[in-house]
């Protein structure tokens, strides 16, 4: 969303309202759902060239969980606010980069579908959440690690 500089230095406080999609994003982990991020707030005049930029985001963002990579959605509420100052020359003040680092700071570290997911099976694949598998997970040894079984 970009605001017009000259317009900001008449105007007090500016009311916004716009969505963001994944379209307009770059370096996000997750992915916004079909109904993009709703970004609300205000941009107030501080000075000449320095605003206050104050938003909430309210979305839901799609992760992969860390153990069985189920597309596992979580619902994001995040405030910001920061000053933003413009170089005299600027013409435009774009908001989106301000938009994706909020969201990128606030990205969670790690996203489980639940607390008891088992995961993946480490030889076949299998999501152990839906299926059991045939694996034998213990009787089956790497041939290269014969040389530490003997040192048991």
């Amino acid at each position: 969303m970009n605001f017009e500089i000259n317009k900001l230095l008449q105007e007090k406080i500016i009311p916004f309202e716009f969505v963001v999609k994944n379209t307009d994003l770059n370096d996000i982990e997750g992915e916004l759902d079909e109904n993009g991020a709703l970004v609300r707030g205000t941009i107030e005049k501080i000075s000449k060239g320095n605003f206050l930029v104050t938003f909430t985001i309210e979305m839901t963002m799609i992760f992969p969980c860390a153990r069985c990579l189920e597309p596992t959605p979580i619902n994001c509420l995040y405030d910001y606010t920061d000053t933003v100052t413009v170089e005299d020359d600027e013409a435009i003040l774009d908001l989106l980069p301000i938009v994706e680092e909020c969201i990128y700071i606030n990205e969670p570290f790690r996203v489980l579908c639940s607390e008891e997911c088992v995961g993946l099976c480490p030889k076949c694949g299998n999501n152990l959440n839906h299926e059991q598998c045939e694996c034998d997970k213990f009787g089956d040894y790497d041939p290269r690690f014969e040389a530490l079984k003997n040192l048991l």
